[in-house]
């Protein structure tokens, strides 16, 4: 016959931490969040003051509710071609006017993040 001894109360005591700790770890409490859209925030990183004929490389930085997100698909475009372009690869700018100011307009594409496109419009000014 065998004889079963009860676990002290500082071992179930110290396994419901664990378990706990381990749910916590895997994201349980994301279950308890409310639904929809993340905050997100749209960030240039990049020089807003422009020379004539130059061109310029600038990077862009998304987060969506704390978390900064790794190549967010994004919409790009000047608000007036004849003051600077995008490259190609939109990832520069270049400068075509002289003293004179556009926007650099930003959009996220994500509809899963958000209800509606954020955008940010980066105002860009052109020097001689």
């Amino acid at each position: 016959m065998r004889i079963v001894v009860p676990a002290r109360p500082i071992v179930r005591i110290s396994w419901t931490v664990v378990g706990g700790l381990a749910a916590l770890a895997c994201g349980f409490a994301d279950v308890f969040r409310p639904a929809g859209p993340e905050a997100v925030t749209i960030t240039y990183v990049g020089d807003t003051t422009i020379r004539r004929d130059s061109t310029v490389p600038f990077s862009v930085e998304v987060e969506a509710g704390g978390v900064l997100l790794d190549r967010p698909h994004l919409t790009m475009w000047s608000s007036d071609t004849s003051v600077f372009d995008l490259t190609a690869g939109r990832d520069s700018l270049v400068a075509k006017s002289t003293i004179r100011t556009a926007a650099l307009m930003i959009r996220l594409d994500s509809t899963i993040l958000t209800d509606s496109a954020p955008t940010l419009a980066q105002s860009i000014r052109i020097r001689p």
